[in-house]
């Protein structure tokens, strides 16, 4: 586990802070059980937001990164990501097999997800 450390001076009598990813798998996994991916999400980002004061962007990634790996816990497929590029994303299988999505295929699987409500629609901001 990861605690960030404080400066010296007003702040050194705080006590540590968990990481922003430690805080969003704690988060996750204390407040979010039975909760769809998309309130998770939302609810994490917003704890992070709130109570780390994490600016948005920042703590919808670690929200979405906590939350993938909790999910990819006893999964026994991976994501290579020394075979992936900016053009596909390659998923192995228990035996090794790739298996290849491109960027035209995980569009549509956006599409699928949002039509479920499972996705986490964020106002459009500029890229960081």
């Amino acid at each position: 586990m990861t605690i960030a450390t404080l400066s010296a001076g007003p702040q050194a009598r705080r006590l540590p802070q968990l990481d922003p990813k430690n805080a969003a798998t704690g988060y996750l996994l204390r407040y979010c059980r039975g909760l769809n991916r998309r309130e998770a999400l939302e609810n994490c980002t917003q704890f992070l937001m709130s109570e780390h004061a994490m600016p948005e962007a920042k703590a919808e990634l670690s929200a979405i990164h906590a939350s993938a790996e909790l999910e990819s816990l006893n999964q026994v497929a991976w994501l290579d990501l020394e075979a992936s590029t900016e053009h596909v994303v390659v998923l192995r299988t228990a035996g090794g097999l790739p298996i290849s999505f491109t960027v035209g295929d995980l569009l549509a699987t956006r599409e699928q997800a949002r039509d479920r409500g499972a996705l986490r629609v964020v106002r459009h901001r500029a890229q960081q």
